[in-house]
């Protein structure tokens, strides 16, 4: 569960008329379930949920609250001290945790409206005021990497220059401005782009699992009965052209990714080498060893420098034994979790199979 869902989960029910509580976690001391920035949504009379806060005795105790206060716009912050015992229905972590609580009625739908989308702005930022008791305020800022993006604020230069520094940041953080003001503030930063070439029974489940992990997905064939909406409704984009035009129309940047499965041998040698000529942060190659073996030499052939042909991931995946399509787009999510968080790593562990069977891995 990504944020945008339930921002956009969010607009609709805002939409049909019906009040909201979104409940975020602030912040936390000690060990606890909830993480800053998880969140979770809450409407009806029934309590209906999206997303969690880490589950449990929390949630328990922020659904009492919040139905108490849906009928009214207003702001409320809340502790919980998760020291329980090990009897007690309380999580015994030993941690702490502050939540944020507001309840919003049909005047805040432009509001999630636009933070439904926000995942496809560059670098924005969302600014929520703790002010307990009062109407919920945030602020939206789009593009604050842009000199003007703090220009409609009306903060003092101390309180602007410490908000910029967070933002730049990209920090995710309850913080005080120089004028005593408590804020959250959640960077947005863009989404990475993964670009998956082939659209096969592996590439759909590819795309479903990288969305899910919060990546824009691009996906490439050459064959229009294979690439379109109805078999990657997740996908951000969809294009259907020749393998050859790879580079004529992609922005492939140093936080893009790249996945190759498409059908044939040929077809994956001709996008490995031009992804080779980009700044990807990650190649993947689908194929058993051999396959891999015999395309890398074949462009070893073809000139290209030993240093290139060392960033590709080949067999693709962490090794987790994977058998089925679902199984080995696990296998391939987990890689591109592993990169975007850790980095790369050395060859030698980075070049396992993602199934026990490597002819499986010709897909």
């Amino acid at each position: 569960m990504n944020d945008r869902e339930i921002y956009s989960k969010a607009a609709q029910l805002l939409e049909a008329g019906q009040n909201i509580a979104l409940i975020t976690v602030i912040s936390t001391t000690g060990s606890t379930p909830g993480k800053v920035g998880y969140k979770m949504l809450l409407s009806g009379d029934n309590a209906q949920t999206l997303g969690t806060v880490g589950g449990g005795f929390i949630e328990a105790q922020m659904i009492t609250t919040a139905k108490n206060l849906l009928s009214k716009s207003q702001t409320r912050l809340c502790s919980l001290n998760l020291d329980g015992i090990a009897h007690d229905q309380k999580p015994i972590c030993g941690g702490s945790i502050e939540l944020l609580l507001e309840t919003f009625d049909k005047d805040s739908l432009p509001l999630f409206k636009d933070l439904s989308t926000a995942d496809n702005l560059t670098n924005a930022a969302l600014i929520s005021f703790i002010a307990p008791q009062k109407p919920p305020r945030k602020i939206l800022l789009k593009h604050v990497d842009r000199h003007d993006a703090f220009s409609n604020l009306n903060y003092s230069p101390e309180a602007l220059n410490s908000l910029k520094q967070i933002v730049a940041k990209q920090q995710t953080t309850k913080t005080t401005l120089p004028d005593g003001t408590q804020i959250f503030v959640e960077t947005l930063p863009l989404h990475p782009m993964l670009f998956i070439f082939g659209a096969g029974h592996l590439a759909c489940r590819i795309s479903k699992c990288a969305a899910s992990l919060n990546f824009r997905v691009t996906v490439w064939d050459d064959r229009p009965e294979f690439a379109n909406k109805d078999r990657f409704p997740d996908a951000a984009q969809i294009i259907v052209d020749d393998y050859e035009n790879v580079l004529d129309k992609l922005d492939i940047n140093d936080d893009s990714y790249i996945v190759i499965v498409t059908r044939g041998h040929k077809s994956d040698q001709t996008v490995l080498e031009k992804a080779l000529k980009t700044d990807a942060k990650y190649i993947g190659m689908i194929g058993s060893r051999k396959k891999t073996s015999a395309i890398l030499n074949n462009l070893k052939e073809r000139k290209v420098p030993l240093e290139a042909l060392s960033r590709v991931y080949s067999p693709i995946g962490i090794s987790i034994g994977a058998l089925t399509p679902e199984e080995i787009a696990l296998s391939i999510g987990a890689e591109l979790v592993k990169i975007r968080r850790l980095g790369h790593t050395p060859k030698p562990t980075h070049m396992t199979i993602a199934s026990t069977k490597p002819e499986d891995q010709n897909l």
